[in-house]
């Protein structure tokens, strides 16, 4: 794994987490295996092996990965699924629990994409995990330049990810993807389910896909990067022009750090107020959705003041 070697030091000195699963395609990994379910639908294209694409050469660590074909492009008109299985068992005696992965991923933004799915209820019913209202987790997504990386709105309306991975516009990038959730006290059952999906519709070119590796479920105590990967002030947003979800991310590099977030409209006027408080040191991030905007769309701020520290983004709304 191709992580830096004083972060490698820092998660080695880390509280140890009272549950580790791990699965890397390889079955070498010498944890308990986190338990993956493909679907068994014909057109599924979730093969594990090593990749042999131009783009998809190899995996995150050797030898295998788990590709959307690891010969062939992506399909047009495919719809392709796997479930990542999480136990809940030691979720009450901790109070935070991460699924960490790397992805790749290689789609015709205007017919393709990539998302993700939770289900609360052994998969009766799935709900996008950035409109998680259950357990909404924190979301952190850094290629391998350590350029942060934003979901986008996806062409069939899912939030999730298309185009080329990373901040490359040459080829595609890893992309270290970690979801956080905090115990709030919910009841859960035994086995919280995540579903990824890689589509195409009919006219959708034929890509590399979606391919992922070293997928790592962890409960413990504190989260196990962000701390080590603090950065100056910023204040990003994504996607812009906003059709239907606007991310929104910036740092904080003090503890207890008095935060104002605002939206103002084009005249300056202040329309809403996203963070009024004090926030612990890190990295941030929430979501602002249409229908939380007035009007018919048009030119938007993003006003910040973080630890007396102005910040401001412009961003478009469509019509």
């Amino acid at each position: 794994m191709r992580i830096p070697l004083p972060l490698a030091l820092a998660l080695l000195a880390s509280p140890a987490p009272a549950q580790f699963l791990m699965n890397d395609f390889d079955g070498s990994q010498g944890w308990e295996e986190l338990p993956i379910s493909i679907d068994t639908a014909a057109a599924n294209t979730w093969q594990t092996g090593p990749p042999q694409k131009p783009f998809f050469a190899s995996s995150y660590s050797p030898v295998n990965a788990l590709v959307t074909d690891t010969i062939a492009p992506v399909p047009p008109g495919n719809i392709s699924r796997f479930t990542i299985l999480m136990p809940t068992d030691p979720w009450d005696m901790w109070p935070e629990f991460f699924l960490n992965f790397q992805q790749k991923y290689d789609l015709d933004a205007q017919h393709a994409g990539a998302f993700i799915e939770v289900s609360y209820d052994t998969g009766a019913t799935w709900m996008n995990v950035f409109d998680d209202w259950v357990n909404p987790p924190v979301t952190q997504f850094f290629d391998e330049q350590w350029d942060q990386v934003l979901p986008d709105t996806l062409s069939n309306g899912e939030v999730g990810f298309t185009g080329l991975s990373g901040s490359s516009a040459v080829q595609p990038r890893w992309v270290w993807s970690s979801f956080c959730w905090v115990q709030t006290g919910i009841p859960l059952p035994d086995t919280v389910r995540l579903r990824f999906t890689c589509y195409t519709d009919s006219a959708a070119t034929q890509r590399e896909g979606w391919m992922l590796d070293d997928f790592q479920y962890m409960v413990g105590l504190t989260h196990p990067i962000s701390d080590y990967m603090k950065e100056d002030l910023s204040l990003r947003v994504a996607p812009n022009p906003m059709a239907d979800h606007l991310f929104i991310a910036y740092d904080t590099e003090l503890g207890d750090t008095p935060v104002r977030v605002d939206v103002l409209d084009a005249t300056g006027r202040r329309v809403r107020t996203l963070v009024d408080q004090r926030q612990p040191a890190g990295r941030h991030s929430m979501i602002l959705r249409r229908d939380e905007l007035p009007g018919t769309g048009g030119l938007f701020f993003l006003h910040a003041i973080v630890d007396g520290e102005h910040r401001t983004a412009r961003f478009l709304v469509r019509d």
